[in-house]
């Protein structure tokens, strides 16, 4: 594990530098509890859900294409060797999320008529423009925030009772919240044992940064669905 002058590892050091940030995401994620009995704001949730699934896949293949232009950079190796193990666990995850929209009464064409709300292009876009244009590791700072943090089965289970919805509904964030605890350990372990330069590691931790400053700004937009406008902005 490649660890740093205050003897941090670089997840921990990301966790610390970025609590405040992700304190305001978290809080974000309590409100769209508090809502969850408004069957539209999860339906948002799991739309929202299945439009950053669709970039997964495609950006781990932008960032292995972007690391092989660099063989000579230690992290290279290393990091195309997790995309390529990751990719088979997150492909056709749009998929997934989109039959169960279909369950919940949203058409696969009413799904991609939809034009993509501005801060989940945001969220997404950064990405492809860090590790297209500066360098693919970014892509391990956005990965950290979007699944290591993830759903457990008990708040899962909570949004299925409060909203009303069916259970196959959420069939999807049931799976992921089965198989990411495996797969958080595996980002945090390949995170710490990557070879970063500090310069590295401060992409990183940018987008990070940018990703929980936006998961907050998208949960919001989630939020915003409720009937009762006044509820949903407090």
């Amino acid at each position: 594990m490649t660890k740093l002058s205050n003897n941090s590892s670089h997840f921990e050091r990301l966790t610390n530098n970025l609590s405040l940030l992700s304190a305001r995401a978290f809080e974000m994620n309590d409100r769209f509890i508090e809502l969850a009995h408004n069957p539209e704001v999860c339906i948002e949730h799991i739309w929202v859900n299945q439009m950053v699934a669709r970039a997964t896949v495609p950006l781990m293949q932008d960032v292995i294409k972007a690391a092989e232009k660099m063989p000579d950079d230690p992290i290279s190796v290393p990091l195309i060797k997790y995309m390529k193990r990751h990719i088979a666990e997150e492909m056709d995850h749009d998929i997934w999320y989109a039959n169960d929209l279909e369950l919940l009464g949203i058409s696969k064409k009413d799904m991609y008529a939809r034009i993509p709300p501005p801060n989940v292009a945001t969220l997404v876009g950064s990405q492809y423009f860090w590790l297209n244009h500066h360098h693919p590791v970014a892509f391990m700072g956005y990965i950290a925030c979007l699944e290591v943090y993830h759903a457990t089965v008990e708040y899962v289970e909570g949004l299925i009772k409060k909203s009303g919805l069916p259970a196959e509904g959420f069939s999807t964030i049931m799976e992921h919240a089965t198989i990411d605890a495996q797969h958080s350990q595996d980002i945090i372990e390949t995170l710490n044992a990557l070879p970063l330069t500090e310069e590295q590691y401060q992409m990183v931790e940018m987008s990070a940064f940018q990703t929980f400053r936006y998961v907050a700004l998208v949960m919001e937009d989630v939020c915003r669905v409720a009937p009762d406008k006044k509820l949903a902005s407090m």
